[in-house]
């Protein structure tokens, strides 16, 4: 499966003749499709959470607590934000942050308990951290998921429904006609 087959599938789906090659052909059906397929790929793998997409990524502490905090040694912006006593920075791929839990030092954590935490944003996306109290975690993620052979089935399908539905709506085509029911006596 390739990108350009899931976009035919959904071009067919409207009843669209042409197909592309390649997605980056520039036809206008293959600009469409470069337009529209990451923000839908990634939008669905938010809502859908598929079991291929979801997995721990053990995080690395960008910022840490002073050990103490008094009257002498102020917090300052190069510290987290109170109360959190760490701060990571996000893995390039995660769309999604589930859940952090300890990592395991020897034995496997059969049970893990999560720990809390909070997502602090800034003006871009790409600064976006992580807040917590564990010096060394994992985290368990919804990641963005680029190659489409690793994808299931039933993700296709609605990957090639939710396109057709965003280019039904910018080529202006609609799914193929049916024919009229049998029992259809409208004039």
């Amino acid at each position: 499966m390739s990108i350009e087959l899931i976009c035919n599938q959904a071009l067919d789906a409207i009843g669209h003749k042409r197909h592309i090659d390649s997605i980056w052909e520039g036809t206008p059906e293959a600009r469409i499709a470069l337009n529209t397929w990451s923000d839908t790929r990634d939008a669905l793998l938010m809502i859908v959470r598929p079991d291929f997409s979801v997995w721990d990524d053990p995080l690395q502490v960008f910022k840490a607590a002073p050990p103490y905090y008094d009257d002498i040694r102020l917090w300052t912006p190069d510290d987290p934000d109170l109360p959190w006593r760490y701060e990571y920075k996000l893995p390039d791929s995660c769309l999604v942050p589930l859940a952090i839990k300890p990592r395991p030092s020897y034995l496997p954590v059969w049970r893990p308990h999560w720990a809390r935490f909070r997502i602090k944003g800034s003006q871009s996306a790409a600064d976006y951290v992580l807040l917590g109290d564990d010096p060394a975690p994992v985290l368990t993620c919804v990641h963005s998921v680029v190659d489409v052979r690793v994808w299931h089935n039933d993700f296709i399908e609605q990957m090639v429904r939710t396109l057709a539905k965003k280019f039904q709506v910018v080529l202006g085509e609609g799914p193929p006609a049916k024919e009229k029911a049998d029992g259809d006596n409208t004039r």
